[in-house]
């Protein structure tokens, strides 16, 4: 995808201090029992040409160490916020990989209706990608300073980038508890169900199953204060992706208390006032307390 789509209205956070090394195995594990927190202030800047090999570098992250302390254009993290058209090729491969992966895996008709429709931008409804990247296991006290940028950039672009729905794609990890509950739900039965049933029993399995966020500010959507106050739930579905991570890869399973956890993408759907109070919400914490975990 083209990140120059935005180039002058997209916050880009950045980090200066020291990088620690991680130990991984075929399964990374997080055992941070005992470790010490080091808390670091950050600050937003806007994207140029030279962060392109450091933005590749941050979506890739191989389990190897990879950085230069010498390098200067290190990107530690990005938010951004694209138009969704269907004018551009690379528009059309995002809505292709969404439809594709919903007509799988989403767990109603209406998720997959929806993004066809959305797709085919008729009608006066605008579309925004949010993306929300940054180096794994990094602090969360980087998502406040990027996102309050992301907010003012927003509010000086006038109506430029106020849409009526936000798609974004959060990086989660599900327990494998969800293949052991499909397991039970489904082995004592002697009628045999169909593809649909098939298809509602791994989507519940999945939602019952305990997740993880590699952006643990996104897990404010699905609290339930938040879906309380903002009237109710909203669209979304998640798809597996381990096939794809490379082995090596930080984004391939972790295991945590000892349960393995598989990595998955979570497409979500917001309309405009939650994607506002979201925004709101993740650049108002007190970064330097790091309060989203």
């Amino acid at each position: 995808m083209d990140t120059n789509c935005k180039e002058h209205d997209s916050p880009l956070a950045r980090l200066e201090g020291e990088d620690t090394e991680e130990s991984e195995d075929d399964l990374m594990r997080d055992d941070v029992d005992g470790v010490e927190q080091v808390f670091f202030d950050f600050e937003a800047f806007p994207l140029n040409d030279s962060d392109k090999t450091g933005i590749v570098d941050m979506l890739t992250q191989p389990a190897d160490d990879y950085i230069d302390e010498d390098n200067e254009n290190i990107v530690f993290g990005i938010v951004s916020l694209i138009e969704l058209g269907n004018t551009k090729k690379f528009e059309s491969d995002i809505w292709n990989l969404l439809k594709a992966r919903a007509a799988k895996y989403a767990p109603n008709e209406n998720i997959i209706s929806r993004l066809e429709k959305l797709s085919s931008c008729s009608g006066d409804t605008r579309v925004g990608l949010l993306i929300n990247e940054r180096m794994l296991h990094f602090p969360t006290s980087i998502a406040a300073p990027a996102f309050d940028s992301l907010k003012s950039d927003i509010a000086a672009s006038g109506t430029r980038y106020r849409f009526d729905v936000v798609i974004t794609i959060q990086k989660i990890r599900i327990a494998d508890v969800a293949k052991q509950q499909l397991g039970r739900d489904t082995g004592g039965s002697k009628k045999k169900k169909g593809k649909a049933a098939k298809k509602r029993a791994a989507a519940a399995a999945l939602n019952n199953a305990d997740v993880i966020f590699d952006n643990p500010e996104e897990e404010i959507l699905y609290s339930a204060d938040f879906v309380e106050s903002d009237g109710g739930g909203f669209d979304y579905f998640q798809y597996p992706v381990q096939s794809d991570v490379e082995k090596e890869s930080k984004f391939n399973s972790t295991v945590v208390g000892g349960i393995t956890y598989r990595p998955y993408r979570r497409v979500c759907l917001m309309d405009a006032n939650r994607f506002s109070r979201f925004i709101d919400i993740t650049s108002n914490q007190n970064s330097s307390k790091g309060s989203f975990e």
